[in-house]
């Protein structure tokens, strides 16, 4: 099951990027995602990031790339990022934490995910590694 969710998940973002960088006519490889928790309710926030900076706040809908979620994904996607940003909080004891996706350069249908605090880098993240199932 957790293979499954990693692929799906870096399905998901891999198109998310590529579908961004068509639109926005930004090269692939300068197009990522940045997922943050944000407000008093520490809910996930995703934002289009061109160059390295944010351009746009968007939503899980859009990330999807879908105006109705038949899948779940929007409900299921969310709490899981949600819980690993709060691991990475409580290991490095900030609540400015950042985890960046970027397609892999090598590879362009597989995706990297890096983790930032404050804007500074700290490392590179698996998501097998870092995925928490209920």
């Amino acid at each position: 099951m957790q293979e499954f969710i990693v692929e799906q998940t870096n399905k998901i973002f891999s198109k998310c990027i590529k579908n961004f960088s068509k639109a926005d006519k930004v090269e692939q490889n300068e197009v990522s995602i940045l997922m943050h928790l944000h407000g008093e309710e520490r809910e996930v926030g995703f934002k289009i990031c061109h160059h390295h900076q944010p351009v746009k706040e968007v939503t899980i809908m859009n990330v999807l790339g879908v105006r109705i979620d038949i899948k779940g994904f929007s409900l299921f996607v969310p709490p899981q990022i949600k819980k690993i940003i709060e691991g990475f909080e409580s290991e490095v004891g900030s609540k400015k934490i950042e985890l960046c996706v970027y397609l892999n350069r090598e590879e362009e249908d597989e995706v990297r995910y890096f983790l930032y605090n404050d804007g500074a880098y700290l490392k590179e993240v698996f998501l097998k590694d870092v995925l928490k199932l209920e």
